[in-house]
């Protein structure tokens, strides 16, 4: 009996892995997404950041300072 139940039971007796294994690549994916946006981010700040810098180089005026919204 127990030889033919067996192969049965097996896929449900390795879903708990399996499971642990797709939620680990789901969270790197995730991870991944969110870092490259977070890079993204930050490259558009560094860039936005030069411009105004050259701006105001051009303009003769002093640099300006941060943004009341990036202090808080």
């Amino acid at each position: 009996m127990n030889q033919l139940v067996g192969p049965l039971f097996a896929p449900l007796q390795r879903w708990a892995e399996n499971s642990q294994r797709q939620a680990c690549r789901n969270a790197m994916v995730a991870s991944t997404a969110l870092a490259a946006g977070r890079r993204e981010r930050d490259e558009t700040q560094e860039f936005v950041d030069s411009v105004l810098a050259r701006r105001a180089r051009r303009a003769g005026a002093a640099p300006p300072s941060l943004p009341a919204a990036r202090l808080g």
